[in-house]
């Protein structure tokens, strides 16, 4: 049975359930499809903390009630030694993510939005240079051919769809190991009451983490998500072996109860080259809609469905649903947020080549400060005190760190410049491939200045 609407979702995570969310009075005829059961929604291994600001930036219903574990007031950066912390305020939430996940589509649906659970996309259908449908699986185990003038991609890092579109298509990107960390957290009853637990905090230390960080986030006042993700493609441990040999012994790491243990892969790079082509818009993990910098993807993933959304209106009332009239999705993410996380990548990366006694330096003479580090984060920019390159200039040499100021130097600027670059994202599909080349230059030419070969 040939059964069509004019949009398909496929995953009802945090992009495909707010992308449902915000399609729910469009007048569209939507599906929602998830592999998963209700009870399972949004039940990927997260830290499961996200921002405020989010919310406001995409009209997307704040989390409350028991959706909410903890409110948070902001994140406290700690040193490899322990001694130094850097205090970052920002209003934000620990979620349970399975109860925000049911109500925005439990919204989606008593709106008209038809979602079918336990369902497995298996491939796209490709026809006439574009994607015009999906192949599924139902729960009894039969397969079934959907239409769609629009099909997306929101299967996080499975991207079902978006692998197994033609090879030479530019939305066919794949992650490079080194691109992303390899992630495992448990969710833990502790046997004290956790001091402030309205900060969450991160622990920068390239021995436990490396190429990464841990984290130690409290969900009230005696329970906590504690992990840690470590750079893929290098042949670091496995971080549950890390997690057991290093975290479990530390003093505030003193669970009675895990409540649930997991991992996964994060993406943690720049978003992908583009979000759509024919027929076809990929949004969150797979299309890496992410923070390089800590591999938060929520509210980026959000921010997504939200230029989807919009894109998806656009194209449907020109009635055209080829690349060029689902453009505006890329104008939409890449000139805004995907700017500030292609710049975060380019800090990414510099981070992740720094030693421990680099970040206890830098932490400890206040070359990055709190408010450093939140317009960082906010606009993909790094000051860190360079406008006074001559002081910090004269303390690095006197204190034994004269390379660190060039590389800092030298890392503002391709934040600049890449942010530059993505803020002239082409008009339209045409320019695409001469972008991605420059794109591509930038980042070797870094790399190649930064002494970086992975």
């Amino acid at each position: 049975m040939d059964e069509r609407y004019d949009v398909i979702i496929v995953g009802l995570g945090p992009a495909g359930a707010s992308l449902a969310w915000l399609l729910r009075n469009s007048g569209l005829k939507v599906l929602g499809l998830e592999m998963v059961s209700w009870n399972r929604l949004w039940g990927k291994p997260c830290g499961n903390a996200i921002g405020r600001h989010h919310f406001a930036e995409t009209g997307l219903p704040e989390p409350r009630g028991d959706e909410i574990k903890q409110r948070v007031e902001g994140i406290d950066i700690i040193s490899p030694k322990e001694d130094v912390v850097l205090r970052v305020k920002g209003e934000g939430y620990m979620i349970d993510r399975t109860k925000l996940g049911q109500r925005y589509v439990k919204e989606a649906m008593d709106s008209g939005v038809e979602v079918r659970l336990g369902v497995q996309a298996l491939a796209p259908i490709i026809e006439n240079g574009g994607v015009t449908g999906v192949i599924a699986r139902n729960p009894d185990g039969s397969k079934t051919e959907l239409r769609g003038n629009i099909v997306v991609d929101a299967t996080g890092n499975s991207g079902v769809l978006r692998r197994r579109t033609p090879r030479q298509w530019p939305v066919n990107e794949p992650l490079k190991p080194t691109d992303a960390n390899i992630a495992y957290r448990e969710i833990v009853e502790l046997d004290y009451e956790i001091e402030e637990p309205s900060y969450i905090r991160i622990y920068v230390n390239q021995e436990i983490a490396p190429g990464g960080y841990w984290w130690f986030f409290p969900e009230g006042a005696r329970r906590a998500n504690i992990g840690l993700g470590v750079q893929g493609g290098r042949g670091h441990p496995n971080p549950a072996v890390i997690y057991r040999e290093k975290l479990l012994s530390r003093p505030e790491v003193r669970p009675v109860k895990v409540l649930d243990a997991s991992g996964s892969l994060v993406p943690t790079r720049r978003p992908a080259n583009t979000l759509v082509w024919n027929g076809f818009i990929g949004i969150g993990d797979n299309a890496y809609t992410v923070n390089p910098v800590h591999g938060g993807g929520m509210g980026y993933a959000m921010y997504a469905a939200y230029v989807a959304s919009k894109a998806i209106l656009e194209a449907h009332e020109a009635g055209d649903y080829s690349a060029r009239g689902l453009w505006g999705a890329n104008l939409g993410y890449m000139r805004t947020l995907g700017a500030r996380q292609a710049s975060l990548d380019i800090f990414r990366i510099f981070l992740q080549c720094l030693s421990n006694d680099d970040i206890e330096f830098g932490l400890r003479h206040g070359i990055m400060r709190a408010e450093d580090a939140y317009e960082t984060s906010v606009t993909g920019e790094l000051k860190a005190n360079l406008g006074i390159l001559d002081k910090i200039s004269i303390l690095l040499k006197s204190l034994g760190r004269p390379s660190l100021l060039p590389k800092l130097v030298l890392v503002a600027r391709y934040m600049s410049r890449i942010k530059g670059l993505y803020q002239r994202y082409p008009e339209a599909p045409e320019g695409l491939a001469r972008w991605v080349a420059e794109v591509e230059e930038l980042y070797s030419e870094y790399k190649k200045a930064l002494g970086v070969d992975w």
